[in-house]
């Protein structure tokens, strides 16, 4: 009993800092950071009939208390109840029946990628459910294409074949295994998220009526990939490549949909998954040109892409001097949003402030982008450039540093796509310089390490 009435307690206190808004600070003082499985079992009980956000942060306090295995596990306790506000705010996915399926037997898609340039993060669970959230961004062609392709392909084999063709990776599933997610080896998860939001695979905890070739009255193949783009690209990749699969099965399947349901699925998907990201990069994906892409606070996110109508000059000034340029190395975003989600979530004024500075930008961005005002746009994306290296240490690194010391007198602004780090790069070029100028710049400075600029067009 004293274990739970210390543990009741520690619920109290952690209960007040939240409702404060204050962050734990010294709370693993508490427990002298011994937090065992009689404190959590007692603690997982005690939140049981809180709200999701309540639960959430107390979670993440608890954290704070415990050491080692205990603190991931609360962590990701913390996590899961984001992806339970998303589920509630998800409308219910109801399984695909045989009648519904295409008649041609056969569905493609293709996506483009996106550049970001203001309201970075802000589209991330449970940063916008709680605060909603505003970025502008772009779609793009990357060397003349859109590279987000899928297929979706009746068989009459009765199996689900899984494949990516960019990497070679193929899967061939059966029965039972499509509703499997937890191995750390699943080498399909994203394809799996995607059938599971589309309702032709049962999400986990789920039981289906029907068997899914039953239900889908034939097999079914799912082919997709990014064409020439390399992994860790920070252009959005995974993405939107999961809103190009869910369009092609929700077609596939019959079913109309509009974007903004795409999207919703999308988030579901990747909280599924466990990747946690938010809705800016289908959105930036699916939507053509340059846009404010937004959303109110609540569980359900109902995406707006509103375009933004600039002067013909400031379009062609924009595609003049946009630049990306690849760094020649990869980074993967995963754990970086736990590190800044999880700031937030724990009140940390460190990552609540700079979010909610980086959330102010979109809106004057989005006044630069109609007026035309090309000072305006370069300013507010360098701003975001310096708000994001508070948020995360890991932004720039020195091989980074360097690739922009080398193109420094070029450039009047700079900005890393994605999570940073590796990936890619955007350069607005000075006035009078060329992509020529700063891809002959890289050549010399990096040769045969890949460091150039690539071929990239709005659409």
């Amino acid at each position: 009993m004293g274990i739970q009435k210390d543990t009741l307690r520690f619920v109290g206190r952690l209960n007040a800092l939240m409702e404060a808004g204050q962050p734990p600070g010294s709370a693993g003082e508490l427990f002298g950071g011994d937090f065992g499985e009689q404190a959590y079992a007692t603690l997982a009980d005690a939140v049981k009939s809180l709200p999701t956000d309540k639960k959430m942060r107390l979670f993440a306090y608890a954290a704070k208390a415990a050491r080692g295995d205990m603190a991931d596990r609360l962590e990701r306790d913390s996590f899961r109840c984001v992806l339970e506000a998303i589920r509630e705010g998800t409308p219910g996915v109801l399984p695909v029946e045989a009648a519904e399926r295409k008649k041609n037997g056969k569905v493609e898609r293709s996506l483009a990628l996106r550049v970001n340039w203001c309201g970075s993060w802000t589209d991330t669970p449970p940063y916008c459910l709680e605060n909603g959230g505003a970025v502008v961004n772009a779609a793009v062609a990357v060397n003349g294409i859109k590279p987000v392709k899928v297929t979706v392909e009746k068989i009459d084999e009765p199996q689900v074949v899984l494949e990516y063709f960019d990497s070679g990776d193929r899967g061939v599933y059966t029965r039972g295994n499509l509703a499997e997610l937890s191995n750390t080896k699943e080498p399909f998860p994203l394809l799996k998220s995607a059938l599971m939001v589309c309702g032709i695979v049962p999400m986990p905890g789920n039981e289906a009526k029907k068997d899914v070739f039953d239900r889908l009255g034939s097999g079914l193949s799912v082919s997709t990939g990014v064409i020439g783009i390399p992994k860790g690209s920070g252009l959005g990749t995974s993405s939107i490549l999961l809103a190009a699969c869910v369009k092609a099965l929700f077609a596939f399947t019959g079913q109309r949909v509009t974007d903004a349901e795409v999207t919703r699925r999308v988030l579901l998907a990747e909280q599924l998954m466990g990747t946690g990201g938010g809705w800016q990069d289908q959105a930036g994906g699916m939507t053509g040109g340059i846009k404010l892409a937004s959303s109110k606070p609540g569980f359900r996110q109902d995406v707006e892409c509103e375009p933004l109508k600039a002067p013909a000059s400031f379009i062609k000034e924009l595609g003049e001097r946009f630049c990306l340029v690849y760094s020649g190395r990869r980074r993967i975003g995963r754990t970086v949003l736990r590190q800044i989600m999880g700031g937030y979530i724990r009140n940390e004024q460190a990552f609540t402030g700079t979010l909610g500075d980086i959330h102010a930008l979109a809106l004057p961005m989005k006044q630069c982008v109609t007026a035309g005002d090309m000072d305006g746009f370069i300013a507010r994306m360098n701003t975001q450039n310096e708000l994001t290296k508070k948020l995360d240490t890991g932004y720039m690194n020195s091989h980074i540093e360097k690739i922009l010391q080398v193109s420094g007198d070029l450039i009047s602004s700079k900005m890393m796509c994605g999570a940073g780090g590796g990936g890619f790069i955007q350069f607005i070029l000075k006035k009078g310089c060329s992509p020529e100028d700063l891809s002959a710049r890289l050549k010399a400075a990096f040769p045969g390490e890949g460091i150039d600029v690539w071929e990239c067009g709005f659409i």
